[in-house]
């Protein structure tokens, strides 16, 4: 086989330099050139992000250090790179967009003269993965092999139940850190602390502030030697905060990390400031499912896919976007502050606020540098009734893991507000470390493997519920205890709260006296009101995941549970009510007398704000986000996968929920219960009901891939119910003209679309 392999795969060949001179059989090449080319690809990613092609400038590229430390090299270079066209390129943060410089450090690691035993990898347990592929299991299920990745740490004692480690995991907080924020940086890091005392090991990792030029004057962060935690900032926001780390690829261990932070995070939060575009686009920004209904072909063809960048090509367990999506879930908390007068109007978050946040998503990418892949089960292990108990929560956790996507808890009555984040690990971060580094007898991984198995037959119970990126994400996610940015063992009991309590905030007509101080102006009211509605928004997908799901464990067989449990068709109806109630009925979206009116655009112009943009509004388009939210839920509420599963539950359980009370339920509420609507929200219930028409039509004319028959056939149905609405409705004297256009339009489009020919797939 190792004959085979040699035969069948051959290397890539970086650059072809000449000898400069052979000495004992040691060979010198001069690289420069080799590192000041494009030898990163760095051209390819730019191409991406400006959607053209760019070409290295080779007279424009230099070493700006080249250092030697006795186990790795740290080349930094400046490479300058040109686009093809400048025409129509926006990039303000560079002083001229013809000449893009850009810093590609080169680190040359020698790897651990002795491999680390590895782990064996276990999908009940939720570590970032080192795999190959080994032909000589041909006998197995799969060739893969898969370590999970986590340091090497070994006792000093080894006969002690806990022991300090021979070489602890250091993180050096690094001076561009601001002064007031390095102390909750390291708080956060060593929260870690406990969580490695269930594994056998005391003060496994430690924070220090990183020494000053004149303290130590050899101290580089560029030196792999170092783990470090440093600050950055960006024109516009990349990342927020990412904690990468670089591990052997033989074994899984982890040989390095950083974590990089960007200062736009902490601004978002002392600031509470977030700049929204129109629904259309903000909505498919915090949900990317949206994106492949409503984005047109152009759109599509422009749209990034880093699946297309080889380095990058399957490995979307790799990302992290905690930080990048929680700027509107930190301004929710800082209004929520502002209305219950915990922040005054002209006065800035309590730092102390802003350092329970940094603490949190320290832990969270500190998580990563350890091994961890995100959790975002982990809430279902603290119970809804509970959340503001602030003993219990330091006890076990908000969140059964720093590793979900957590919303900011809010108390309904503010009067019983606990921790809006999480004050510690939660309990499956301390299992999780347990099983990663705990010292188990056995000759090699594979032993090694089988005594970890009563530890890892735990994953069933609440405290150590994992779910992670493809049980999330994924077009077939289907587990409602999966989300990011919510709380609780109750999501739909959260959901329904968080909708309280932003309706109360909207429509109670104190908000604007609460955002704007004496003298301020009012563009903060609408940036809120828009925050707002993003809330409500996150909390109808909460509702929205019972709907044709299941509940998923990670187990094996001889347990007491199966991989896969229906949810109750009472559940289900539950849900779907609960959507039609506080979504699809639009009294919801109403604002106080007079806001409206308050709702101005930013008219003060910079490179991030034009306010001669096009579709740029200065009144508030009160309308457009109204049919945007209300039909980005119908989008996903009428997805292929999701009706594929309400027909597929069918055979599964006895009273199965069908996709007929799915239809009947919308078509009622949309359709059949307010046929002539009238007042304030007249226009929104119509805009409501030509989009739902629209989807009818569309799925009967052209219907996604994956779309069920029963759906199709029920799109016509439910067309005709509507047809027979409209025009009992049009029947009715003195309809005004709005009215009547309306119904018209709507009998002539279904008569067209049940008069067309459709090409069918059988």
């Amino acid at each position: 086989l190792e004959n085979a392999i040699k035969l069948t795969f051959s290397e890539s060949i970086l650059a072809a330099l000449p000898i400069a001179s052979e000495k004992d059989g040691k060979i010198a090449v001069k690289m420069n050139k080799h590192y000041l080319s494009d030898t990163s690809g760095m051209s390819i990613w730019l191409g991406f992000f400006l959607k053209q092609s760019v070409r290295l400038d080779s007279k424009r590229t230099w070493f700006k250090s080249i250092r030697n430390y006795p186990e790795n090299t740290e080349i930094d270079t400046r490479l300058t790179y040109s686009p093809g066209k400048v025409i129509g390129l926006h990039l303000p943060n560079v002083p001229d967009p013809r000449y893009i410089q850009v810093g590609v450090h080169y680190s040359i690691r020698k790897l651990p003269e002795e491999p680390m035993t590895p782990r064996i990898n276990d999908e009940r347990v939720g570590y970032l993965p080192t795999m190959h592929k080994d032909f000589t299991r041909e006998k197995k299920e799969s060739f893969f092999v898969h370590y999970a990745n986590r340091w090497r740490l070994e006792k000093k004692d080894s006969s002690a139940a806990l022991s300090e480690p021979v070489q602890p995991i250091v993180f050096y907080i690094d001076r561009t850190v601001p002064e007031n924020y390095a102390p909750y940086i390291m708080e956060g890091i060593e929260w870690w602390q406990a969580a490695f005392e269930t594994a056998g090991f005391k003060n496994a990792i430690i924070a220090k502030r990183a020494p000053t030029p004149e303290e130590d004057p050899e101290y580089d962060p560029a030196d792999a030697r170092y783990n470090t935690v440093r600050w950055n900032v960006s024109d516009q926001v990349l990342y927020g905060a990412i904690g990468p780390s670089r591990v052997d690829p033989r074994t899984g261990e982890i040989i390095d990390a950083d974590i990089i932070f960007e200062h736009s995070l902490v601004a978002s939060a002392s600031k509470g400031y977030h700049r929204y575009g129109g629904p259309r686009e903000t909505l498919m920004s915090i949900d990317p499912f949206l994106k492949q209904f409503w984005m047109t072909e152009e759109e599509k063809a422009q749209e990034i896919d880093f699946n297309d960048i080889p380095q990058l090509r399957g490995k979307s367990y790799m990302f992290c976007n905690l930080t990048n999506q929680m700027a509107d879930a930190i301004h929710f908390q800082s209004i929520a502050m502002l209305d219950r007068g915990f922040i005054d109007p002209d006065g800035e978050m309590p730092e102390e606020y802003i350092g329970d946040f940094l603490r949190f998503v320290t832990a969270h990418e500190v998580g990563h540098t350890l091994g961890l892949r995100h959790n975002f089960k982990s809430s279902g292990a603290t119970p809804f009734t509970e959340l503001n108990n602030r003993e219990l929560m330091d006890e076990i956790g908000m969140v059964g893991s720093v590793m979900d996507y957590p919303s900011p808890n809010i108390a309904e009555n503010a009067s019983e507000q606990g921790y809006y984040w999480t004050p510690g690990l939660g309990t499956y971060d301390y299992w999780a470390i347990e099983w990663g580094y705990k010292d188990v007898d056995g000759e090699d991984e594979w032993e090694q493997s089988k005594n970890l198995e009563s530890l890892a037959k735990m994953s069933t119970e609440k405290s150590y519920l994992y779910g992670t990126d493809e049980d999330t994400f994924a077009n077939g996610a289907l587990d409602p205890r999966i989300n990011i940015w919510d709380l609780s063992d109750d999501p739909v009991a959260w959901a329904k709260e968080r909708m309280a309590i932003v309706d109360d905030l909207l429509q109670s007509g104190r908000l604007d006296d609460r955002i704007i101080p004496a003298d301020g102006d009012y563009v903060p009211l609408r940036w809120a009101v828009q925050t707002l509605f993003i809330q409500r928004y996150r909390a109808s997908l909460v509702a929205v995941k019972n709907i044709g799901g299941q509940y998923t464990t990670r187990v094996r067989k001889g347990g007491s549970r199966l991989p896969l449990d229906p949810i109750p068709a009472a559940t289900q109806q539950e849900a779907l009510d609960f959507i039609i109630a506080n979504t699809l009925n639009s009294d919801s979206y109403l604002l106080p007398p007079g806001m409206l009116s308050k709702l101005v655009d930013d008219k003060m112009w910079s490179w991030e704000n034009n306010p001669m943009s096009p579709q740029r509004r200065v009144d508030f388009p009160l309308s457009n986000w109204v049919a945007g939210l209300q039909n980005g839920v119908l989008t996903n509420l009428l997805s292929p996968a999701l009706q594929a599963r309400v027909v597929e539950a069918q055979y599964s359980v006895d009273r199965p929920f069908k996709l007929s009370q799915l239809y009947g339920g919308l078509t009622r509420a949309i359709w059949t219960n307010n046929s002539v609507p009238t007042g304030r929200t007249a226009v929104w219930d119509r805009n409501l009901q030509r989009i739902y028409t629209q989807k009818l039509i569309d799925q009967l004319m052209f219907p996604f891939p994956g779309m069920p028959q029963d759906a199709i056939a029920l799109s016509r149905l439910n067309l005709r119910r509507v047809r027979s609405t409209a025009r009992s409705a049009l029947a009715r004297p003195g309809l005004d003209d709005e009215t009547n256009a309306h119904l018209m339009e709507t009998i002539a489009r279904i008569d067209r679309a049940l008069d067309a020919s459709r090409i069918t797939s059988f």
